[in-house]
């Protein structure tokens, strides 16, 4: 959890941020807005505010997407003023990182913006006490499970589920037992129900001194549950391109997130969601849970369209009206607490509940490579070597937890 403390100056002080083009001569013509967006909020946004010229009057909104998050990611990287987006919306990991690229232009809020999104998701858009963008939604997944293969309750317990898996292997043709469909990202849950994860928590805050993926109880779990006697993967732990198994009826129990319910439901697949299964009935896997945000880059004001953008972003983005549309759209739960009590989707509203169980995700900590690569990276590695190559995995994970180590103690001094 991000416990610094950030400011948020009031309605005279926001007004006195200075920004170029703000004020737009009436028979001037309407100059564009660029907004960046991946390949899941791209084409929603496309619906919304695409062509729109009533948000920031004087201006006109273009909304332009790409293949995929990892897509966007890499034009972001290389993006110049030249040819660079106006406002960015993605994941909280672009706020830290623009904070210190100087890509992105930290914001002095209004206190009518502040009040309907709670603390944690301005915490969220900060880096070093400054605010880089306004929290859309809750990113974070949920625990899904194929009723036709498994029943219509839940499984209880983490053992439950391997029990099915191993028990029906054969005779159903399964390909895994559980599906991480955004892989490290997505397999925290089960790493946390299993007794790791990522950092230890002191009350509600992270204790970034002390790395839990090699955990004992970790290990000894692991072993029991993801590994046979010899040491090599059972098949049950799934976190890369399985997906398309569960969507199959291969696979009989996933995590991920909202934004792919619809091509679940496509797939003719009858699911329950929840909490990932703990070991025991009383616990449940933590998943990551973070915010999506829209962010004002500086290349606006190189621009000159940074006021429209600031009134894009402020305006709508982080507005009821704006949030509470976007929900509707994506299946996301909102940020903004008044279009959060308008939703009524029971797959949106189990989302919301999962949130509950989750671990805040620090992402300046888990971006950080200062050990040699980040969490994700550094994850992946440990997955590869553990469950397809077959090493031994104390000391996989002891190796993976030396680089975190340094990961977090840099983030830490940072935070």
């Amino acid at each position: 959890m991000i416990n610094k403390r950030f400011g948020i100056v009031s309605a005279v002080a926001a007004a006195a941020l200075a920004v170029t083009g703000f004020a737009v001569p009436a028979h001037a013509a309407a100059r564009t807005i660029t907004v960046w967006a991946d390949d899941q909020r791209g084409p929603q946004l496309t619906k919304l505010i695409d062509g729109n010229t009533s948000i920031a009057p004087g201006y006109v909104i273009k909304v332009k997407y790409f293949s995929s998050l990892d897509a966007l990611q890499s034009a972001w990287d290389k993006s110049t003023a030249a040819g660079g987006p106006d406002v960015l919306t993605g994941p909280a990991s672009f706020a830290s990182q623009g904070g210190k690229s100087g890509k992105l232009q930290y914001l002095r809020l209004l206190a009518t913006t502040t009040a309907g999104i709670p603390t944690s998701g301005w915490a969220s858009m900060s880096y070093q006490r400054r605010i880089y963008g306004v929290p859309l939604d809750v990113d974070t997944t949920a625990f899904v499970w194929n009723k036709d293969l498994f029943g219509t309750s839940a499984p209880a317990t983490f053992g439950d589920m391997v029990n099915y898996y191993n028990t029906n292997k054969t005779a159903k043709g399964l390909k895994g037992g559980i599906c991480a469909f955004e892989g490290t990202w997505g397999s925290h849950a089960v790493l946390t129900a299993l007794g790791g994860g990522a950092w230890a928590t002191k009350g509600a805050n992270a204790d970034y001194s002390k790395v839990v993926l090699n955990s004992p109880a970790f290990i000894a779990n692991a072993k029991k549950y993801l590994l046979d006697s010899s040491g090599k993967s059972t098949g049950f732990f799934q976190w890369d391109g399985c997906a398309d198994a569960f969507k199959a009826g291969k696979i009989p129990f996933a995590i991920t997130g909202a934004w792919n319910f619809d091509g679940i439901a496509s797939a003719k697949i009858n699911y329950g969601l929840g909490a990932t299964p703990g070991l025991t009935a009383s616990t449940k896997g933590a998943q990551w849970v973070n915010y999506s945000g829209a962010f004002l880059t500086t290349y606006s004001a190189t621009h000159g369209v940074q006021g429209g953008a600031l009134k894009l972003v402020q305006g709508y983005f982080a507005s009821a009206e704006g949030q509470l549309a976007m929900s509707l759209a994506s299946k996301r739960p909102p940020a903004n607490t008044a279009a959060a009590s308008k939703i009524t989707d029971p797959s949106t509203l189990a989302v919301g509940l999962a949130a509950q169980t989750g671990t805040p995700q620090v992402s300046p900590a888990l971006d950080d490579k200062a050990g040699g690569s980040n969490w994700y990276d550094t994850l992946g590695s440990a997955y590869t070597d553990i469950f397809v190559k077959g090493k031994d995995i104390t000391a996989t994970l002891n190796a993976a937890a030396a680089i975190l180590a340094k990961n977090f103690a840099d983030a830490a001094a940072n935070l």
